[in-house]
This record gives structure tokens, sequence and C-alpha cells, in this order.
């Protein structure tokens, strides 16, 4: 049986995300880990786009964004708007944030605490959703949470002493019990650089 193939660099939070789809969905894919500074022409070929991950179906069908691959796997009715609405403020709101904060070099009028005051707006929302319930939308983890969380690693790993100084514990403790879980580190294993040729890494 012909298997999805996905395209993917473990360090990639949206890769991250899309792995935990997949392996919280009990899907099993071919995994093909990427080098991002040297893209297999196989994947440029199905995705010009040339950044991870990339999903191709075995009809054929190729899913380019790892919030629309989340969906497939996770079942799109089964998500909920808000948990949608949480998950794209996220990419579009505060990952842009995230960047300067995390390559301040890349940015000649980079001010940290503009950032940190601009990311924090983001990281308040995800507080009050927190001080409800364990998870972003109740006491089972869902979409936004796995959508988020790995954003929400590299952030805190910027200055991680500034993060868990902040004064926001239920969002430090869902960041802890994230980091910890044993889904997280399953995704997380070390997998070879995939070459045209090499033997199938099933994937979970």
């Amino acid at each position: 049986m012909k298997l999805p193939i996905l395209y993917s660099f473990r360090r990639c939070p949206y890769a991250m995300r899309v792995r935990l789809a997949i392996a919280g969905a009990g899907i099993q894919v071919e995994l093909r880990e990427v080098l991002l500074r040297d893209k297999p022409l196989e994947m440029l070929e199905v995705s010009s786009k040339g950044t991870v991950p990339v999903l191709v179906l075995p009809n054929g069908q190729i899913i380019e964004e790892s919030f629309d691959i989340m969906k497939w796997a996770l079942g799109a009715k089964t998500i909920t708007n808000n948990e949608c609405n949480l998950v794209l403020l996220c990419d579009t709101n505060f990952k842009p944030w995230l960047d300067q904060y995390k390559y301040p070099n890349n940015n000649k009028n980079y001010n940290r605490e503009i950032t940190l005051e601009k990311a924090g707006k983001y990281l308040n929302l995800l507080e009050a959703h927190l001080q409800k319930n364990k998870f972003l939308f109740g006491g089972v983890r869902g979409f936004a949470d796995i959508g988020i969380a790995p954003f929400i690693r590299q952030f805190a790993n910027v200055d991680i002493k500034w993060f868990l100084e902040s004064n926001r514990p239920n969002l430090i403790a869902w960041y802890q019990e994230f980091i910890e879980w044993d889904g997280f580190e399953i995704i997380m294993i070390k997998h070879p650089r995939w070459f045209f040729g090499d033997p199938i890494t099933l994937f979970p």
C-alpha cells in the first residue's frame, strides 16, 4: 500500500506541528527528512515554495501548508472555528514578532522591549485561555495546542530565564507539560537526511 510522503525538517515548528497531528491521528507516512539549505529536487518538483512541510498523498494531491496538513490529518469537521482562529493568529500575528525576537540582527531597528510587548499580547491571550482549562480549549490536547506549542517552545528558548520568570503561570505550566510529553519526544526523534533511493523511513 502506497503511503503519503511527508517532506519534513526536524527543528522547523511548522513541520513539528504537522508531525504531531499525523502521529496523533494514527496515520503512518513515509518521512523524508530534508536539509533546508540543500533541498532535494524531488521536493522542489512537487512544491516550488521550497519550504517544509509538504505532504504528497497517494492520489497525487499535494498539501503545502502546515495548517492544511493538520486539518487533513485530524479531520477538518472536528476542529472548531475558535481553534482555527487562534492558530491563524499565531501564524499571522505572533510569528513575525517571534522571528524578530529570535533573529534580532536581521532587523536594524530591533527593539527588544517593543518586541516582547507585541509578542506578549498573544502570550497573554493564551494565558487567559489556560486559566480555565489545562489545554487551550478544554481538558484534552487539541488542534490549537499542537498548532501553537512548537512556536511557544521556540519563543521560550530564546531566553528561557525571562520566559519562566514572566507572570504567566498557566502558560508556563502548559509549555512545560508539552516539552515533557511523550508525544513530543516521539516526533523529535532524529532521522537521517533523505536521499533519493534510500530505504523508506516510516513515521511514526
